[in-house]
């Protein structure tokens, strides 16, 4: 007769020797746990750090052209058109439907309505 079997459970995770009660059931749930615990740890930490660096790449990208232009604050007067505000602060060699576009753009408008007492942000270009 056998002293010792490798016989080994697909049921459960228990080596079985003849002659001892021994089993290794409590270890390797340990190591499984001890491992996960491991692997959890490491994706936490690879995915904080993948997140950090995302974070400061997109403020970076983010960005947009007009946070470095200088601003001037225009406030309308009686009969003021967006046409004229454009004409009398674009630069020379840019087109007044242009400028008008970043005029509406800057100023979250929708339309070219302007009345007294609006106060505009206009981007000054050098």
């Amino acid at each position: 007769m056998l002293k010792h079997t490798t016989y080994k459970s697909i049921y459960n995770n228990e080596v079985i020797h003849a002659g001892s009660n021994w089993s290794t059931e409590g270890k390797i749930q340990t190591m499984s746990g001890l491992f996960s615990r491991r692997l959890l740890l490491k994706l936490v930490l690879t995915a904080v750090i993948i997140i950090a660096g995302c974070t400061g790449m997109i403020r970076v990208f983010a960005g947009s052209a007009h946070d470095e232009i200088p601003m001037e604050q225009v406030v309308i007067s009686r009969g003021d058109t967006l046409w004229e505000i454009a004409v009398d602060y674009k630069p020379k060699d840019m087109d007044t439907r242009d400028y008008i576009r970043v005029i509406k753009k800057t100023n979250h408008l929708k339309t070219s309505e302007i009345e007294a007492g609006d106060v505009l942000s206009l981007p000054i270009y050098e």
